[in-house]
């Protein structure tokens, strides 16, 4: 009898933004439950403001925002970012954004630990920081099965577009050990 085969985990790549990615960036910052997980409410949504979004993401200094291309299909399934990048400390914020279609495969954990060896290896960071909503189970998960740890909770810190109030959870990953 043959064991079963597990199927590959799946494997992403980070690149540069191009002109044809802009309907799914621009999708990802339109999904206002979405952006309310990932601590952001959108002042505007119109298609100047998707771009100007994009470009200050590009421009912010010693950060990263690119997007990530699922290797199996060649399509961009979302974006991977890192800022408030702090030079002299080096540290930086991570956060990743995927679309709907591919959450809950693996993508995220597979994303965010490329994004932190990215983080040490290309932008010379020592630590990553991470705000997760305290009810963003998925996202929590993979943020401690990678290494993360609870530093502390911040209450009632963030207001989403409901002006609903949630808590916060601190979360850091030293990188010394990638």
């Amino acid at each position: 009898m043959h064991a079963p085969v597990k199927p590959a985990p799946p494997a992403v790549v980070f690149r540069d933004v191009r002109e044809e990615d802009l309907p799914i960036l621009f999708g990802l910052r339109r999904d206002l439950a979405l952006q309310s997980l990932l601590l952001t409410v959108p002042e505007a949504l119109d298609d100047a403001a998707l771009r100007a979004w994009v470009a200050r993401r590009q421009e912010d200094p010693g950060g990263m925002f690119r997007v990530v291309e699922e290797v199996s299909t060649g399509q961009a399934v979302g974006y991977a970012q890192i800022s408030q990048v702090h030079r002299r400390n080096r540290v930086g914020y991570a956060g990743i954004a995927l679309v709907a279609d591919v959450r809950g495969r693996g993508l995220g954990q597979v994303t965010l630990a490329k994004l932190i060896r990215v983080s040490r290896d290309e932008l010379g960071l020592i630590k990553l920081m991470s705000e997760v909503r305290a009810d963003n189970f998925a996202a929590l998960r993979y943020n401690l099965l990678l290494g993360f740890s609870v530093v502390g909770t911040l209450r009632k810190h963030f207001t989403d577009s409901r002006g609903v109030l949630h808590d916060v959870l601190l979360l850091e990953r030293l990188l010394d050990d990638v």
